[in-house]
């Protein structure tokens, strides 16, 4: 009777951590859905912001506009959009950053970010 009870209350707090999963994953679908469902601004004259690593080598770019996707060590996500500033900084999340000190602060906080999806300059003929 005794491990019926405790079966039946194990199984009822799974189902219940199960649930809690289920809605964060969703919450988290749809935050994404939505950044992507922002109308993409357009790439003035191939201008992108270039986010580099702490010893200054280009990782990546971004349109103005675009998002960044920040993952601490402890499954913390942050979704960020980003502005040109100029080219060494850029606004990220409303805060204005030096591109080498926004790394090397990632870095040290132990943060990998990683664009939504990567800049399309189109050439020019």
């Amino acid at each position: 009777m005794l491990g019926f009870i405790l079966g039946t209350m194990t199984g009822g707090a799974m189902g219940v951590f199960a649930m809690c999963l289920l809605i964060s994953g969703k919450r988290e679908d749809e935050a994404l859905e939505r950044c992507r469902a922002k109308k993409k601004e357009s790439v003035d004259h191939g201008v992108c912001i270039r986010f580099v690593d702490g010893k200054g080598q280009e990782l990546f770019r971004l349109a103005n506009g675009e998002s960044l996707v920040q993952n601490a060590p402890n499954g913390e996500r942050n979704v960020s959009t980003c502005h040109y500033l100029d080219a060494e900084s850029a606004m990220i999340d409303g805060k204005k950053w030096n591109l080498l000190e926004f790394a090397k602060e990632m870095e040290k906080r132990g943060i990998m970010f990683a664009p939504m999806e990567l800049c399309q300059v189109q050439e020019r003929g």
